[in-house]
C-alpha cells in the first residue's frame, strides 16, 4: 500500500505537564490500535497520526487550542481526539460547528460543547458525575457536607449539577466555598466548610484546585472524609498529585476487572515492556477503536464520511469503566458510553502509595481478601 495515501488522524492535546510534554502511553495506545485494525484486515490504507500539543486553558490560551484544530483540518484529519479541557471544548464547538468538515472526539466534562460535529466520550461530565459523587458519599454514611468549587467556568456548571445531586441523595448542604485553581493558601476556604461541622467535603471542578487542600486541612485540625470529580485521575500521573490526593475518594474509569483492559494491557505490555494500569491508556484504547471503525466504516473516506460511520458504531465493549460497560454513538446520540458503571469510584491511600477501587454508583466494593 506504499503508492496508497494514509488516513489521517488528528490528536489535539490540550493540556501539557510542568514540562510542556503530555503522556507517551497516549500515542503507544492509539499506534497499538491502528497495528491491530492492519494486522486483522479491516483497513485498505495506512493510518498516520498528526498531533498538535499546545497549552490551552485554564493554563495557556483558547486561541492556541482554535488555531491547532485549523491546522489539523488543513492538515487533512478526517476525524480529531480532542479537545480534552472542557473550557477549551465549549469555546471551540462554534469553529468545529462552522467548519463541518471533521469530527471531533472530546473528553471534556461539559454537555455544551456537544453538537453535529462534537462527539463525546468524556471522563464523566459536569451532569452525571455529582449524581455520582453524592451517591458514593451517602453509601459511605455521609449526611451532610461542605463543597468547594473551583472558581472557574466549568467549577460553577459542577456546583450547580451537585447542588441538585445533593437534594436527591439526601446530603445537606452546610456551605459552599470557591477555591482558586492554584496552588494557594486554602485554609480560609477549609476554615468556612468547618464551621458547618459537615460529615464530608465535596470537591468540584478540573482539579488545580486540590493542591493544598490537605496541608489546609491539617493546619485547622480537621481531616473529614474527601471526595471529588473525574479530578481524582490526576492521581494516575504522579507521586505529587497522589499525595496531594491522599485518602480522597474520587471518579475514574480504570477498574482492574474489566477483563477488555486487562486483554488490552496484555497486548501493551508484550509490545513496550510496560503496563500502565491508569486510566488513560485503556481510554485512549476506547477512542482509538471508535475512530479506527469510523474510519474502516466511511464510505466515503471524507470527515463527513467518518462522521456518519461514527453513528453506526454500537455496543462496542469498552476497556473502560467497569465490566460491561459498552460504546455507541448515533444520530441524535453524542454521548458515548452505555451502562451506569463507566465511572467507578476509587481511593487513594493515606500513604499515598496507590489508589484502590472503593465504589460505584450501584454500591460500595469490598476490598480483596488479604493474603
Amino acid at each position: 500500500m506504499s503508492d496508497v495515501s494514509p488516513a489521517r488522524i488528528g490528536v489535539l492535546i490540550d493540556y501539557l505537564d510542568a514540562k510542556g510534554g503530555y503522556d507517551e502511553n497516549i500515542m503507544r495506545s492509539l499506534e497499538l490500535v491502528a497495528d491491530e485494525f492492519k494486522e486483522r484486515g479491516l483497513l485498505d490504507r495506512p493510518v498516520e497520526f498528526v498531533v498538535r500539543a499546545v497549552q490551552g486553558l485554564p493554563n495557556g490560551t483558547f486561541r492556541a487550542v482554535r488555531d491547532a484544530f485549523r491546522e489539523l483540518v488543513d492538515e487533512g484529519a478526517l476525524v480529531i481526539f480532542g479537545p480534552w479541557v472542557s473550557e477549551n471544548g465549549v469555546a471551540l464547538r462554534p469553529c468545529v460547528e462552522a467548519a463541518a468538515e471533521v469530527a471531533c472526539i472530546t473528553m471534556g466534562a461539559s454537555e455544551s460543547m456537544l453538537g453535529e460535529w462534537v462527539f463525546g466520550l468524556p471522563a464523566g461530565s459536569m451532569e452525571e458525575e455529582p449524581v455520582i459523587m453524592a451517591t458514593v458519599a451517602a453509601l459511605d454514611g455521609c449526611r451532610s457536607v461542605g463543597i468547594a468549587f473551583e472558581d472557574s467556568l466549568i467549577g460553577h456548571e459542577y456546583l450547580r449539577a451537585t447542588r441538585a445531586a445533593c437534594k436527591d441523595s439526601g446530603l445537606r448542604i452546610t456551605a459552599e466555598a470557591a477555591v482558586p485553581q492554584v496552588e494557594a493558601d486554602k485554609q480560609a476556604a477549609m476554615r468556612v466548610l468547618a464551621e458547618g461541622k459537615p460529615d464530608a467535603i465535596l470537591h468540584v471542578g478540573f482539579g488545580l484546585g486540590i493542591p493544598g487542600m490537605n496541608t489546609a486541612l491539617e493546619a485547622i485540625g480537621w481531616m473529614p472524609p474527601r471526595y471529588t470529580t473525574t479530578a481524582f485521575e490526576f492521581a494516575a500521573t504522579s507521586g505529587w498529585w497522589r499525595t496531594q490526593l491522599a485518602g480522597w475518594v474520587g471518579l475514574d474509569q480504570y477498574d482492574e476487572r474489566n477483563e477488555v483492559a486487562r486483554g488490552f494491557l496484555d497486548r501493551f505490555e508484550a509490545r513496550h515492556g510496560c503496563r500502565p494500569e491508569y486510566f488513560f491508556p485503556p481510554y485512549c484504547y476506547d477512542v482509538g477503536r471508535m475512530m479506527l471503525l469510523a474510519i474502516a466504516g466511511a464510505r466515503p473516506l471524507t470527515g463527513p464520511g467518518v462522521k456518519d460511520a461514527l453513528e453506526k458504531i454500537k455496543m462496542l465493549p469498552a476497556a473502560s469503566g467497569a465490566p460491561g460497560t459498552r460504546l455507541r454513538f448515533g444520530r441524535y446520540i453524542r454521548h458515548g458510553w452505555m451502562g451506569s458503571e463507566f465511572l467507578v469510584a476509587r481511593r487513594v491511600l493515606p500513604d499515598g502509595s496507590r489508589s484502590v477501587l472503593h465504589a460505584t454508583i450501584e454500591g460500595l466494593i469490598a476490598p480483596p481478601p488479604g493474603p
